[in-house]
């Protein structure tokens, strides 16, 4: 009688459950261990629904963000464009006036490329289905390379660069291309974003990015989500996909990559 009551009970509980959100869990009156059992496994069952349910409203709450930032970021520079070419077609515009609003267009037209440009590496980087090109490298020579590449960038900006690479050669198996374009979006987000001090470390087979940034206005927990700016007027067209890249291609090579603030520096570490 009591196992039959428990049946009826369970059944009118997963009825509720149905038809309405709650957390409501099973229980069970009798010492019955098959009763038991049953609930417990029910149970589970329930708490990974609510786990799904939860994953699903927290993407679906992303995925709307995104759009509206990817909107908003499409629209600024394509009507800003607009009104410039509309004032060039005004009568009587200055020569100088006009070079000066084609170069202003030329500009925010470059800027929806470069955000267009984002949009497909990422899309292409999360799809990707070429195999991978697995082979010993050598790190210490593609850090050297990197840094070579963004040696005038950092210049004209004004960074103090230290380089902290052993001449004993650190080798690891990985794909080179995708190491190369890691390091890259890494150290371009560096020029973007940061200021006066660069340090690039190798370790190991970690290696290091720290530099100076303004610290307040960022959150560590987030810096590798998608869409992810300090600029939350996104004024400057950014997207926030550099280190979101950066993070997927690191784990398409079964590498980690993480990010601290110590000693007043942000610090980005590679795991390969």
């Amino acid at each position: 009688m009591l196992i039959n009551k428990d049946i009826r009970q369970i059944n009118k509980t997963l009825d509720i459950i149905k038809s309405e959100a709650t957390n409501t869990k099973l229980t069970t009156q009798t010492f019955n261990k098959d009763v038991c059992d049953l609930c417990d496994n029910i149970n589970e069952i329930l708490d990974e629904r609510q786990k799904t349910i939860i994953k699903f409203e927290r993407t679906n709450n992303e995925f709307k963000r995104a759009i509206t930032n990817i909107s908003h970021d499409m629209r600024t520079p394509l009507t800003s464009a607009i009104g410039y070419l509309q004032m060039l077609q005004a009568e009587n515009i200055p020569v100088e006036k006009q070079a000066e609003y084609l170069e202003i267009i030329e500009n925010r037209l470059q800027s929806l490329s470069t955000l267009m440009n984002n949009l497909f590496e990422y899309a292409r980087v999360i799809e990707r289905t070429e195999q991978l090109d697995i082979k010993e490298v050598n790190i210490n020579n593609v850090l050297r390379d990197i840094l070579s590449e963004f040696y005038n960038e950092l210049e004209n900006k004004g960074f103090t660069v230290d380089a902290e690479i052993p001449n004993e050669q650190v080798n690891v198996f990985c794909d080179p291309s995708l190491l190369k374009r890691i390091l890259q979006n890494l150290l371009k987000n560096v020029c973007a974003h940061g200021k006066e001090f660069l340090r690039v470390k190798l370790s190991g087979n970690v290696i290091e990015i720290a530099n100076k940034a303004d610290l307040d206005e960022i959150d560590v927990d987030k810096i590798f989500e998608r869409f992810y700016t300090t600029d939350l007027s996104r004024t400057n067209r950014n997207t926030g996909l550099g280190l979101a890249i950066a993070k997927e291609l690191a784990t398409q090579i079964n590498s980690k990559i993480s990010a601290k603030v110590e000693d007043e520096l942000l610090i980005m570490q590679i795991k390969l």
